[in-house]
């Protein structure tokens, strides 16, 4: 009896197993048919397809599908797509190409002014259910875990496309990358890729190897044209950047996840990189060779870049470490030492471009490098930095591009705006309006340096302190608002770097900061001479003495206390000093009275004035030079101020 029943159940699973292979193309149909329709609702879309039937056990082929946006250019079209995949993984639900033919692929992108037809991909998605969602925790590794698995079960250990291409369309701008043949053998492939960019064509070697066993890929790209160097598209149209490049490749390799920790291995490399932009260099900037072999651990909560990665720059090697965790707010460390190596590695290994005035300096002795900086997002105010370069017998036995012994004679000072020049005068005694620091009011003196930095005399070159709440302030106002120049630090930008404001400026002007210092190429007294002769002190009026003509009608030496007081304020925002004053040339007591009172106590705890003298300042002053004349005309309307320098 028990040996019929199991003959009656095996032969009804027997007859379910046939009755869905039979049917499964029906019901492959069903299943996609419910899909697309929640798609298409969810996103506008409009998908069709003449053909989907299954092929085995574990085929599926799909014939002259589309997607099209509602209203918009078909998005993606293909002629045919024929999968094969691997039928006892994909009982378990976990992906397995084992191959893939498909021909005539078509992803086409449209703009048209502020349109798109895949505009889409940018809509929120986000459960309407807040709080279920803020229940939800992310765990990155297992995250990450699921997408390397998903990646690597997705693409195909065999694959034969033709006739790839990616179109890209935005008024007068047409880009079309094209690969007439793609094929992937025994997880290798090789192809070329074929790029035109408005009518002007490009060509691109591609080949690597795919291995989803052991979750690793590689890959090379380089140029297959006449040139050696190949014009990565779209950049210029999108970022009015130019980036070139003779090979670039990459290694990565995922381990399985285990205890709750995943690691990813591997190295990039750049050959021959070309990078312009206005707002990085004047220059391009060209990096010979470039390698970065990493390790990234990812936890539940944080991303790590492990210690004993590497990165070379041209003849350059160190070990950054980097720390991203999760807690209330993301708390980021990183950190960089390097102990005891030749100088000249890192002069000879700063990108061609980058730094013009150390470009072909030539030094000797050995270097030590620290860097710490750790921000906890959640409270801004405990962050921590640490940067020190410390010498050891260091010296410049050559100079570059620029002199950085400069200022110690008469020179010729340029003044820029937004990297124009505007004026050009001697800084030395054949300029009649220089002044030595024995002919310049010692309030001012004082006045000065406790506005910009009182203790100039006393650093060498930077303030930790400074700049630690400079970054403060521009991470909570989520902008560069404040910069933590020392006065040595302003004076190297106005002498050597004032021609262009960019990115890359602030660590050419900090590395000729500690090249001027720590070698004593000026003394401190004549950088401070040269900074009182040259910073902009209003509209075309530059140095000290031209500052007290153009307010006040008189020499340098004869200023007042509430005069000085008044100078040194405005340093930081001079074209709009004017707009202080009322209309007949007095000044507005409330736009300056708790600096006034600020400054007045600095100085007499220097001993520069008495108790006395204190009492009586005040902001009351009245412009009797220039200013008076450029005030009555409205002068300060038709000039265009500028924001505080940063860089």
């Amino acid at each position: 009896m028990l040996k019929n029943k199991k003959i009656v159940i095996f032969s009804i699973i027997i007859c379910l197993i046939a009755t869905l292979f039979f049917l499964r193309g029906a019901i492959l149909r069903w299943y996609v048919a419910g899909k697309v329709e929640k798609i298409e609702e969810r996103y506008s879309l409009v998908i069709n397809y003449e053909k989907l039937e299954l092929r085995g056990l574990s085929g599926v082929n799909v014939e002259k599908l589309t997607v099209t946006p509602v209203g918009q250019p078909v998005l993606f079209s293909a002629g045919e797509i024929d999968l094969k995949l691997n039928p006892f993984r994909l009982l378990l639900f976990k992906p397995d190409t084992r191959r893939l033919d498909a021909k005539d692929i078509l992803f086409n992108f449209v703009k048209k002014d502020s349109i798109s037809n895949y505009d889409f991909l940018y809509k929120d998605n986000k459960s309407s259910d807040t709080t279920a969602v803020q229940q939800v925790k992310l765990n990155y590794s297992r995250y990450v875990d699921n997408m390397m698995s998903l990646l690597f079960g997705v693409l195909p250990k065999n694959a034969d496309i033709k006739n790839l291409d990616i179109v890209y369309k935005s008024g007068d701008y047409n880009l079309k990358i094209s690969m007439p043949d793609f094929k992937v053998a025994k997880n290798a492939f090789n192809t070329k890729i074929y790029s035109v960019e408005n009518g002007i064509p490009e060509n691109l070697i591609f080949n690597g190897l795919l291995d989803g066993k052991k979750r690793r890929m590689s890959a090379r790209i380089y140029g297959g044209g006449d040139s050696s160097k190949f014009t990565v598209p779209f950049i210029n149209y999108r970022w009015a950047a130019t980036l070139q490049f003779d090979t670039l490749a990459f290694e990565l390799a995922g381990s399985e996840r285990e205890n709750g920790l995943l690691s990813i291995s591997g190295k990039a490399s750049a050959k021959g990189l070309s990078l312009f932009h206005e707002d990085i260099s004047p220059e391009n900037v060209v990096l010979d060779q470039g390698l970065v072999k990493y390790k990234v651990n990812i936890g539940e909560n944080y991303m790590e870049l492990d210690s004993a990665s590497t990165v070379t720059v041209n003849q350059l090697t160190f070990s950054p470490y980097l720390k991203m965790e999760k807690a209330a707010k993301w708390i980021m460390t990183a950190s960089l030492n390097k102990s005891d190596f030749p100088a000249q590695q890192l002069f000879s290994s700063l990108p061609k471009g980058l730094f013009y005035n150390l470009d072909g300096i030539q030094v000797s002795g050995d270097l030590n490098y620290h860097f710490y900086l750790n921000i906890d997002f959640s409270n801004v105010d405990s962050l921590k930095i640490e940067s020190v370069l410390k010498p050891k017998n260091f010296k410049i036995v050559k100079y570059g591009n620029a002199d950085l012994r400069r200022m110690n004679g008469e020179f010729e000072y340029t003044a820029y705006e937004r990297g124009v020049p505007v004026r050009s005068f001697l800084v030395g005694p054949s300029n009649p309006n220089f002044r030595s620091l024995d002919q310049i009011s010692q309030i001012l003196q004082m006045a000065v340096m406790q506005s910009e930095d009182g203790g100039f005399f006393y650093h060498n070159g930077f303030l930790p302190e400074s700049i630690r709440g400079a970054l403060v302030t521009d991470i909570k106002s989520k902008r560069f608002r404040r910069g933590g120049s020392t006065i040595s630090m302003q004076l190297v930008k106005n002498v050597f770097l004032s021609r262009h404001k960019t990115l890359a400026r602030k660590f050419e002007e900090m590395l000729i900061t500690w090249m001027i210092e720590r070698n004593r190429l000026s003394s401190k007294e004549r950088m401070f001479e040269v900074y009182l002769n040259i910073i902009e002190w209003g509209p075309m009026v530059y140095g000290a003495n031209e500052a007290s003509r153009y307010y006040f009608n008189k020499d340098v030496k004869d200023l007042t206390i509430n005069e000085s007081i008044f100078l040194a304020g405005i340093i930081p925002s001079p074209k709009r000093s004017l707009s202080l004053f009322t209309p007949d040339g007095v000044l507005i007591p409330e736009k300056m009275d708790g600096y006034y009172r600020l400054l007045a106590g600095r100085l007499k705890i220097k001993g520069l004035i008495t108790e006395d003298e204190e009492a009586a300042v005040k902001p009351e002053i009245r412009l009797t030079g220039e200013a008076a004349k450029a005030l009555q005309k409205g002068a300060e309307e038709t000039v265009e101020p500028e924001e505080e320098e940063i860089f």
